[in-house]
């Protein structure tokens, strides 16, 4: 299949799941995704990005890999492409295979995403996790596909390099069991940040962030042993869920 075609069909989650591949959009996100060391099959380019001299180093890289760059029109690469500007380049790859793995260290956080359907939020709540020292993302049915489009330029490269894993909660929640990991949830009734010390942290964590307007979904919701708030003013109800994860995750991390 050629890699324009590919990367057409790609744009389905589907396609993404039976191909085993994602598109990777943008000069950035394609520098990072090179810079990552994962497999990369192809990148479709036009002639405007290797005018540039940001583009032609980014040819040179992918070329120096071995990696195949196939040159397409605007109009071609537009088809393909997730975003009214994808910049002039579009990278497709292998979706890494990763396993959630059993605490290493002395201390390790585990984020876990309870049905968080925005692309957008879904990506910059991972780069956050990557930025704060998560030990491991945790994707639960009902959130987007990881490897959608959005989310991978949202985590503005975190994505190849941060381990994030899909599983159902019955799998999570026997790794959480199995490992002694406590399971806490973001909830506005829960106990206010700073009434939380650091003596009452446990060395390993999982926390559950979940869709704003559904809340923690019921199993989950029963699985959970504390729960934690973000004091707010008063009138101001809830936070998107990426900058209340940010907070959290500050508060909680380890070490």
């Amino acid at each position: 299949m050629k890699l324009l075609t590919l990367a057409r069909d790609l744009q389905r989650r589907k396609a993404r799941e039976r191909q085993h591949r994602f598109v990777a959009e943008g000069v950035r996100t394609v520098e990072a995704l090179l810079a990552s060391g994962l497999p990369v099959d192809g990148l479709l380019v036009t002639t405007g990005v290797r005018e540039q001299a940001r583009g032609r180093e980014l040819v040179a890289a992918a070329e120096g890999r071995g990696i195949p760059v196939s040159s397409v029109t605007e109009a071609e690469l537009d088809s393909a492409a997730d975003t009214d500007t994808p910049q002039g380049v579009l990278a497709v790859a292998p979706i890494p295979e990763r396993v959630l793995r059993a605490p290493e260290g002395p201390v390790s956080r585990f984020l876990v995403l309870d049905g968080l359907q925005d692309p957008g939020n879904v990506g910059t709540v991972i780069r956050t996790a990557a930025a704060l020292g998560v030990t491991a993302t945790v994707a639960l049915p009902g959130t987007v596909d990881l490897w959608n489009a959005k989310v991978v330029r949202s985590t503005m490269g975190a994505l190849f390099v941060h381990p994030a894993v899909p599983m159902s909660w019955e799998a999570f929640a026997e790794f959480a069991a199995t490992h002694a990991v406590p399971i806490w949830a973001a909830d506005t009734d829960g106990v206010p940040l700073d009434q939380v010390t650091t003596a009452s942290l446990p060395a390993h964590l999982a926390l559950v962030v979940s869709n704003e307007g559904a809340g923690l979904s019921a199993p989950v919701s029963a699985a959970v042993t504390s729960r934690v708030a973000i004091r707010m003013t008063p009138g101001i109800e809830s936070l998107n869920v990426a900058v209340a994860a940010g907070i959290l995750l500050h508060a909680l991390r380890a070490g």
